[in-house]
């Protein structure tokens, strides 16, 4: 990512740094897309083995950027959860999914077919998991990109504490959504643009709701 401008000089170090700092072994880390820019997982192993020995449990979805990762498949790795995940109390759920860009300018009709055609599959996806953690008492989900007006209803009838997503980077043409969005609290938690430093979501009291 250093490609990108001095921001991101040693992003790796301040990660590892400032995650040691502030998040520790009860904690859970949310992670919403673009883990590594490998095209095949076996490339992505470094980049898995880092986040698995940063402090806490660490959930994980795909972003835009993951093609090692099979949007189906489990990631199945030590150390590292993906979602549905469900904390060992039963009291946190989170659900994600990698989620669609927004529609481009004067779109031909194929165009708006395919698109809406991607985004009811990622809907879908998130329902699916959205409905394994709907007895959590804290429920939160994870979309990659920012998520469309088309999540809204779903999210809402979950009653999802938090919407966090990835994507919109400091110096790129897309902008982050109001965090009061359509009723919902929903938080850009892109690296660059929280300083490579975990954001507090919401604290929970172990063993009670």
């Amino acid at each position: 990512m250093d490609v990108f401008g001095p921001l991101w000089a040693d992003h790796p170090e301040r990660i590892a740094r400032n995650t040691a700092n502030l998040v520790d072994g009860g904690d859970i880390l949310l992670i919403p897309g673009d883990i590594s820019w490998a095209m095949r997982r076996s490339d992505a192993l470094p980049d898995l083995e880092f986040l698995a020995k940063l402090p806490g449990t660490k959930v994980l979805i795909k972003g835009n950027h993951d093609y090692w990762w099979d949007s189906d498949r489990a990631l199945n790795f030590p150390g590292l959860f993906d979602t549905p995940f469900i904390s060992a109390d039963g009291i946190v759920g989170v659900a994600g999914t990698r989620g669609w860009d927004e529609l481009g300018e004067s779109p031909t009709p194929a165009e708006r077919t395919a698109h809406q055609k991607h985004v009811d599959r990622e809907i879908h996806r998130l329902a699916k998991r959205l409905d394994v953690i709907k007895d959590c008492p804290r429920r939160f989900a994870m979309i990659h990109h920012p998520p469309l007006p088309d999540f809204a209803p779903l999210l809402k009838s979950y009653d999802v504490e938090a919407v966090l997503y990835g994507h919109v980077h400091v110096g790129g043409k897309d902008t982050t959504l109001p965090e009061n969005w359509l009723g919902l609290r929903c938080i850009c938690v892109a690296a660059d643009r929280i300083g490579f430093t975990p954001k507090l979501i919401a604290t929970v009291e172990v063993g009670a709701p």
